[in-house]
């Protein structure tokens, strides 16, 4: 199965409304430099604001960041396998690939856990962000859930892939 255009598309829109979220932060720090610095007035709210926007940023750009190589790899020992085999279809490097992708994978599902632990906190508890803004946690913390979510969906693309025979990914 190769990549589906599909998760491109979704893929493309978070990585559209994450520039758009840093965009809108940025333009919240301006508004506070000048309130600040000009008319001698800051607002309690811009930090926490931006904040706030900046942890669904990193989320939402995350899965477009992976299916786009952006991300860090180490490919030293891809590199040394694929110099030294003599496969037409690059086997050993994509098996490397593959063990890579799924360990990435079991690294996102921690994240995974560990969002969904800290939201199920965040209701039970009606946990208010600890600023001067107040507003309910579960907003920010529900950006893990949403992103790693769509990290694995990408991945499992990913993966299948690289089984499929696709070299985008190796």
């Amino acid at each position: 199965m190769r990549y589906p255009k599909i998760m491109t598309q979704i893929n493309r829109v978070c990585a559209y409304i994450c520039a758009s979220v840093v965009l809108g932060a940025a333009f919240l720090g301006v508004l506070e430099s000048i309130l600040r610095k000009v008319f001698l007035s800051p607002t309690v709210w811009t930090l926490n604001l931006s904040t706030a926007i900046f942890i669904w940023a990193a989320w939402l750009g995350a899965s477009w960041s992976l299916q786009e190589l952006g991300h860090v790899s180490i490919d030293m020992l891809r590199n040394i396998v694929d110099k030294h085999s003599k496969s037409a279809k690059r086997i050993p490097r994509r098996i490397i690939s593959i063990v890579g992708y799924l360990i990435t994978g079991g690294v996102i599902s921690g994240f995974l856990y560990g969002g969904l632990i800290i939201c199920r906190r965040a209701i039970d508890n009606n946990i208010l962000a600890p600023y001067a803004f107040k507003f309910p946690v579960i907003i920010s913390y529900s950006a893990i859930v949403f992103g790693t979510i769509l990290m694995l969906v990408t991945l499992i693309f990913i993966i299948l892939d690289l089984i499929a025979g696709g070299d985008k990914y190796l």
